[in-house]
């Protein structure tokens, strides 16, 4: 009878639910003699309100989804530096009955950053310097590698591979792409010779190579400014290239000839390149001005990228799981958690010249504690989330994005986090209020999808310098519950 009843209540919740977007309205054409929908939105923070402060976080896990190169001092907001090390993924294919070793000419660092992707003044002249790693960034423990690295773990600066001014103007007015090229060199010899000792190593291998063969040939790259400032670029492509000339085929599989000289061009053939599949890290350091600094230590909730200050907020768990067992562990009466719907809104002041908007995304998760997953707890933090590179399951972790029409992150409905913790319990929480299960945080994040649109990547948002103020006092909270009696 128990059970029927229980179905009865979800079945009539689904219908009334689906049919009213009001949740003010919702259960307005039922009996309720029958069943009751209970809609609680009492619970608010204030702007003086201990449940909401914010956090300084000066590092981040080496996620780093794309890499960001020179210094920028934004008035108001700080001064923002950043380069990066990176392993290399070895793709090199010569056909060497079209390349002889003579025909090889330099080998070249190539740094490509889209144009509108970049803050600051983009004529602005810059120098980048390029240095060789001495290890791999995998040769510790990947978990220890954070953007706070220090790059002279890793290099050694006497060693330099090359360096070449540049600015992020466009060569045209329709490139939508910059392309800077560092010739470079080593163990005393030139670009030429460089080429010519690898093309060598090429040849030697019987087989296509393994990334771990060719590691201790290059096991990667420093890259870091070291002349000017004024902006930084988002860097999409960084390859190791060899520029050569090659003969070619004709029609019939042969090396084509014209008045029997063999036919040559000019060609780039890329050697190593770094991907999301090795790893690489952001070395970044922000000097926060002091209306910045002022703001969090005056405790007002901000979001600050890169690096900076996330929102630690104490959700009210306690007093859900309280009220809703309140009314629906009385003798006769069966209850129902229908929705739990967080809504934060954001204020901020815009810089047109800087375009420091909110964050576009923003990660909701406990600040530390445990998880119940896949039958079994397990403890998670910020760092644990992005370095095992899990994705939001509408149960422990959430994502909001960013809403510049209502100036807000919506949330939507998190009552399968309630439920969660009313079923499995995963921190004692009945111990404690729910302390642990309360204290949550909010990240600022950027993500990838598929062509459905579902998430495949959350990562650390490092891309471009962004602000929000928390507008404590207006976040919307509201639970509904439904009831029956039998």
């Amino acid at each position: 009878m128990r059970n029927i009843l229980y179905l009865f209540l979800l079945l009539i919740v689904l219908s009334v639910t689906s049919c009213y977007d009001n949740n003010d309205e919702i259960g307005a054409s039922l009996d309720y003699t029958e069943v009751e929908i209970h809609s609680d939105s009492s619970l608010r923070f204030t702007a003086e309100s201990d449940s909401l402060y914010s956090t300084l976080v000066n590092y981040a896990v080496n996620r780093a989804q794309y890499h960001m190169l020179g210094d920028i001092k934004i008035p108001k907001f700080g001064e923002v530096k950043s380069d990066y090390l990176t392993e290399l993924r070895y793709i090199a294919a010569f056909d060497t009955n079209l390349v002889k070793t003579g025909m090889l000419d330099s080998m070249a660092i190539t740094i490509k950053f889209l144009v509108n992707q970049t803050t600051g003044d983009d004529r602005a002249p810059m120098q980048v310097a390029a240095y060789q790693l001495n290890k791999t960034l995998s040769s510790q423990k990947t978990d220890t590698v954070y953007t706070n690295v220090n790059p002279a773990d890793f290099c050694d600066f006497k060693i330099k591979l090359g360096e070449k001014v540049y600015t992020s103007t466009p060569s045209n007015v329709t490139a939508d792409t910059v392309t800077v090229i560092v010739p470079i060199s080593r163990d005393g010899l030139t670009s030429k010779e460089w080429a010519e000792d690898f093309f060598k190593l090429y040849k030697s291998f019987k087989e296509y190579p393994t990334d771990e063969q060719l590691t201790s040939y290059l096991p990667g790259l420093y890259i870091t400014n070291n002349y000017g400032g004024g902006a930084i670029v988002r860097v999409y492509t960084t390859t190791v290239d060899i520029y050569h000339r090659s003969y070619v085929y004709n029609v019939h599989g042969e090396v084509a000839e014209v008045n029997g000289v063999k036919k040559e061009i000019k060609k780039t053939t890329p050697i190593f390149v770094s991907t999301n599949e090795v790893e690489s890290v952001n070395h970044m350091s922000v000097d926060w001005a002091e209306e910045v600094t002022q703001l969090a230590n005056n405790s007002n909730p901000i979001l600050t990228t890169p690096l900076g200050y996330n929102v630690r907020i104490t959700l009210p768990v306690n007093d859900i799981i309280k009220k809703f067992k309140e009314t629906t562990t009385q003798p006769g009466v069966m209850g129902l958690l229908n929705s739990v719907t967080l809504n934060i809104p954001v204020y901020f002041t815009e810089d047109n010249a800087y375009e420091i908007t909110p964050p576009p995304y923003l990660l909701l998760m406990r600040v530390g504690g445990n998880i119940y997953v896949d039958n079994k707890t397990k403890p998670v933090t910020p760092n644990i989330f992005f370095y095992d590179r899990m994705l939001p399951d509408k149960t422990n972790f959430f994502i909001a994005k960013y809403s510049s029409a209502t100036r807000s992150y919506d949330f939507g409905n998190i009552q399968s986090y309630i439920t969660n913790i009313i079923k499995n319990n995963p921190n004692n929480g009945e111990e404690d209020e729910y302390r642990t299960d309360s204290q949550m945080i909010l990240v600022p994040v950027g993500v990838s999808t598929d062509t459905e649109g579902e998430i495949t990547t959350v990562y650390p948002y490092l891309q471009a310098p962004k602000f929000a103020q928390i507008d404590s006092k207006n976040i919307d909270i509201r639970f509904i519950y439904s009831t029956i009696e039998y």
